[in-house]
């Protein structure tokens, strides 16, 4: 019933591409009204120790952006990549075992795979 008022949702571009915590803006209209900003999203002006943070979060977050981006280009980003990709995957997947588990002893998750069928009629299986 809500998408019979919703007129279209505009999503735009991310403030900072990559960065994972930056600021996206997106708009709302709804039929008849048009764009709505709820009181409480309404950006209001924030005080000098506020700027102040903002300021010092920007720069450490250009900083770090500037660095990634000399990495990238003289390869050593690649490097990192390729060295650490292996660890991660295995990490990960160690995760998943983990939440698989728990899973298990809660009744959640079952491995559905081939059945229990012996190894002789298996393979006609596959």
């Amino acid at each position: 019933m809500l998408n019979e008022f919703v007129e279209k949702i505009v999503v735009y571009e991310r403030d900072r591409k990559g960065s994972a915590d930056t600021t996206q803006k997106i708009e709302i209209y709804f039929n008849f009204i048009g764009e709505y900003i709820p009181p409480t999203m309404a950006e209001k002006e924030p005080t000098p120790e506020e700027l102040k943070e903002i300021r010092k979060k920007e720069a450490r977050k250009d900083r770090l952006h500037q660095n990634y981006l000399k990495r990238k280009a003289n390869g050593k980003q690649k490097e990192y990549e390729e060295r650490t990709k292996a660890k991660k995957k295995e990490q990960i997947e160690s995760q998943k075992e983990q939440i698989r588990a728990e899973d298990r002893e809660k009744g959640i998750y079952f491995h559905a795979g081939v059945p229990n069928i012996p190894k002789a009629g298996r393979q006609a299986v596959m």
